[in-house]
């Protein structure tokens, strides 16, 4: 296996590493590890977690009863996959969750032969088997944030690997959907494979266009709002395998699920971030002062709204009302990218608490593509959106 240069290992976290210390006797083919076995027991029983530790770093790390975690992370330091620096372990929500992940901050706060610059457990909340509903909705979503969080506190993804050896097959397989999007390395180890492996490439990609035309609607969702089918009508299929179905007060409604918080994380990896340079926020040569249609019927704060974004956002061209189309049926300010004729526009819509107006916001022709419209469609409702 080629070395990857990735120097952060995030990795998923299971209980194996207690299973030998929940019997009575040391499992059969221990190779002289009996006494060891013994001391982490009897830390295992009391609870005193650096006693188990202590007693792992006794034997070999590639040893069983080290469990999958040091295992897998031995494998990639002796094969010199990867040469790690910091390592995450992303724990469970249960008690026994959180006392691996204590033993494994123990464990390699103490491998000095490492050179580990950092140890930290994440824990991850409703991420447990008690309550399935909410490992399903809540917890996996908590999963990828905390990934997404780490690799953007580390430098982006290109900065990371992980080990997805450990824990829930559901929190292995969304870390694994996770790396294929993000093109970051994941690697795997089963207690009956003889070695290490990494996943290679899988078709697996996103069609971003949808971010563009529900610009808005994923800025809610992202913020951990329901949508329902008063706000939004029938929503669209495509849109289906990113958010899980609820009830809200008798009405269809929909939450953001693990899934599309991966397809929102790789949007702002893959399409936002070469937009956020000069070449799209620069100050516009050309600009001209809002139009407002005559005619068109506005609501109250519409023209002073729009008056606002246009003057601070020096890179907008102009900006000009649309003519009145289902205005009653807006529900929420925000911003998203439609097609009209052969045409892509950026287009606001403005609600005040009574009923909508939209009006197009106009980028400099030379920088109007449409993954620029997309780009200042999610800024704009980062700084407007309500």
């Amino acid at each position: 296996m080629a070395k990857f240069d990735r120097k952060i290992l995030i990795c998923t976290v299971g209980t194996s590493i207690f299973s030998a210390f929940k019997q009575e006797a040391p499992p059969p083919d221990m190779g002289g590890a009996e006494e060891q076995w013994r001391a982490a027991k009897d830390g295992y029983d009391s609870k005193r977690w650096h006693a188990v530790a202590k007693a792992l770093l006794r034997v070999p790390p590639s040893h069983r009863m080290c469990g999958a975690e040091i295992n897998s992370i031995e494998e990639l330091r002796a094969r010199d996959i990867m040469e790690m620096e910091q390592l995450f372990f992303l724990v469970s929500d249960t008690d026994e969750g959180r006392a691996v992940g204590e033993v494994l901050r123990l464990y390699f706060e103490g491998r000095e032969d490492l050179g580990l610059r950092g140890v930290e457990c994440v824990e991850v909340k409703e991420l447990q088997d008690a309550r399935p509903r909410d490992f399903r909705t809540k917890g996996l979503r908590n999963l990828v944030q905390r990934m997404g969080s780490i690799m953007q506190r580390m430098g982006g993804p290109e900065q990371v690997a992980i080990d997805a050896t450990g824990g829930y097959k559901a929190q292995i397989a969304v870390a694994v959907i996770m790396g294929q999007v993000l093109d970051i390395p994941v690697f795997y180890k089963h207690e009956r494979f003889s070695e290490i492996i990494n996943f290679p490439p899988l078709p697996i990609s996103f069609d971003y266009e949808l971010m563009a035309r529900y610009a808005d609607i994923f800025h809610r969702l992202e913020k951990g709002e329901t949508i329902t089918s008063l706000e939004v009508g029938e929503l669209d299929e495509r849109m289906k395998m990113f958010v899980d179905e609820v009830e809200a007060l008798g009405e269809y409604a929909w939450e953001l699920n693990a899934l599309g918080l991966i397809y929102l994380l790789g949007f702002q990896v893959k399409k936002i971030r070469g937009h956020q340079k000069p070449e799209f926020q620069a100050e516009s040569g050309h600009r001209k002062e809002p139009t407002f249609g005559k005619g068109h019927h506005l609501p109250s704060g519409f023209r002073e709204f729009v008056d606002k974004v246009w003057r601070e956002n020096k890179w907008i061209a102009t900006i000009h009302s649309l003519p009145y189309y289902h205005q009653r049926s807006l529900r929420k300010t925000g911003f998203r990218v439609e097609r009209h004729d052969d045409e892509e526009w950026l287009v606001g819509c403005y609600f005040n608490g009574d009923f909508g107006g939209r009006f197009r916001v106009v980028l400099p022709e030379e920088v109007s593509s449409f993954d620029v419209l997309t780009a200042a469609a999610n800024l704009l409702n980062d700084k407007y959106a309500s």
